[in-house]
């Protein structure tokens, strides 16, 4: 059932309450993200998911963008900032009106982190700047994610995840030889860049007191933590002076590792490229000769293209004589390293995950509806991560948030929002 907005005014008081968030590892920090779509947003949640109160702020009259991404027409439900919004309390500001620069000012002594990706030089041009938030409060960690960093030739170019992950050389090795370019399917390097600055600023926490002491600037750009995952592939390029190229569901430094068509038409993700893995592989397949096949005996050997290749051929096969559900009966039994590749419907009804409790369900508290969303990804002894809510709508934490933390009056508010502040 929807609830009205009295109600959700309700819910969120009752939602910043201390015992909310006891016993959560970043119990007592507040973090105010101002942030779009998905990079730093991500930071944002898991500092939420660990226990920051999060205020999110948002422009009065443009909201975030991820909250038009994909929205469900039937319910209004925007399932993209329905996750990444999670466990934030949403205001707005117009930072371009004086009233609006002195109210963000004044969440910014009220707090612990700031998170921002504006292209570089914005907040100096809005009269924002980092050094003169470090004096407003000298304990403050900003961390700030662009595209490109805050350096080099490229560090005032808008930056989009996209862009990052082809520039980080992640696209032009994600495909098939001779085939385009490949870009993910998802957010990858506003997520790992997100993930990179959380872990960034939890650092800079420990040294880090409000108002005090310990403030600083994290640098983060959208491609450098995906370059990074990139740095065996870049150290093998500079020793040898080969440039890798897309090896499709393969890894170039060894074999047999991809994903192989069972009879029934789908598919077994497969990785046997230690030495004893595929030996047990081999014998499993009926096929123990191969062991000392000079094409095969070693790592080195099997990761030679022309051997790579007959070695596919072969592990095919013998998958094509089974179903799914058969082959994997035995790769399990035998201890091969192999697993099914679900797809979506495939999760929602998987033993593992319900098990696991991967899935968890949260009552959108603005239309009443029964949402399924990820739950936290890690697990800790006695202080866990949680999903308390999942995004909540554009400004619906203003008079909460500006009456309860700020002690502005309703008839304060009531002028802030005459005067489009608000």
């Amino acid at each position: 059932m929807a609830r009205s907005k009295e109600d959700l005014i309700k819910f969120i008081e009752e939602q910043r309450k201390p015992d909310k968030y006891k016993g959560l590892p970043l119990e007592g920090k507040r973090v105010l993200d101002f942030s779009t779509v998905i990079a730093a947003p991500y930071t944002a949640a898991l500092m939420g998911d660990a226990g920051a109160e999060v205020i999110k702020i948002e422009n009065p009259r443009e909201p975030d963008g991820l909250r038009s991404w994909g929205v469900i027409e039937a319910s209004g439900i925007e399932p993209y900032y329905s996750v990444i919004g999670r466990n934030k309390f949403p205001v707005t500001i117009n930072l371009k009106s004086e009233n609006g620069k002195k109210l963000f000012l004044e969440l910014i002594r009220e707090s612990d982190v700031l998170i921002e990706n504006m292209r570089v030089g914005v907040m100096d041009r809005l009269g924002l700047g980092h050094e003169m938030l470090l004096k407003e409060n000298p304990g403050l960690v900003i961390g700030k994610i662009s595209g490109y960093g805050m350096t080099g030739p490229h560090a005032k170019q808008p930056g989009f995840g996209t862009l990052a992950e082809a520039f980080s050389g992640f696209s032009y090795l994600n495909g098939y030889p001779g085939g385009s370019p490949t870009s993910p399917p998802m957010a990858l390097a506003d997520l790992t860049a997100g993930v990179h600055l959380a872990f960034a600023v939890s650092l800079a926490l420990i040294a880090a007191k409000r108002g005090d002491r310990g403030g600083q600037v994290i640098d983060v750009s959208l491609y450098e933590p995906l370059f990074g995952y990139l740095g065996g592939e870049f150290l093998s390029y500079s020793l040898t002076g080969e440039i890798p190229g897309p090896i499709g569901n393969e890894l170039r430094a060894a074999a047999p590792r991809n994903n192989y068509k069972t009879r029934d038409g789908k598919w077994i993700a497969m990785s046997c490229s230690a030495q004893k893995p595929w030996e047990t592989l081999a014998k499993v397949m009926g096929r123990e000769e191969l062991i000392d096949d000079a094409r095969f005996k070693t790592n080195v050997d099997r990761i030679k293209p022309e051997n790579r290749t007959q070695l596919n051929k072969i592990i095919q096969e013998w998958y094509l004589t089974m179903t799914n559900e058969e082959a994997l009966v035995i790769c399990r039994r035998e201890g091969i390293t192999a697993g099914p590749i679900p797809n979506m419907d495939d999760i929602a009804h998987d033993e593992h995950y319900q098990a696991r409790k991967t899935i968890i369900e949260l009552e959108d508290p603005a239309t009443g509806i029964t949402l399924k969303i990820p739950d936290v990804t890690f697990r800790m002894m006695g202080r866990p991560g949680k999903i308390r809510f999942p995004g909540l709508p554009h400004g619906s934490a203003n008079e909460v948030i500006y009456r309860d933390l700020l002690r502005y009056s309703d008839e304060q508010i009531a002028k802030l929002k005459a005067e489009a502040t608000i």
